[in-house]
């Protein structure tokens, strides 16, 4: 239940994406890293790497 201040709403939100962007982060770093050290050419990691970092960078920006 939230209370009638939109302040706290907007930290309870604040928290959930920088909860989201700590997940996606450890997904990139235990996952797509790992992968692409292995094989840097592979297309499907790259894009899926791509695509993340734009993810990132817009939870990192709602999460300040």
């Amino acid at each position: 239940m939230f209370s009638d201040d939109p302040a706290d709403w907007i930290a309870y939100e604040k928290k959930q994406f920088s909860l989201l962007l700590n997940r996606l982060v450890r997904t990139i770093t235990g996952t797509l890293d790992p992968h692409l050290a292995r094989n840097p050419e592979d297309d499907w990691a790259q894009t899926a790497l791509g695509l993340l970092t734009g993810v990132r960078t817009a939870l990192a920006q709602l999460a300040k």
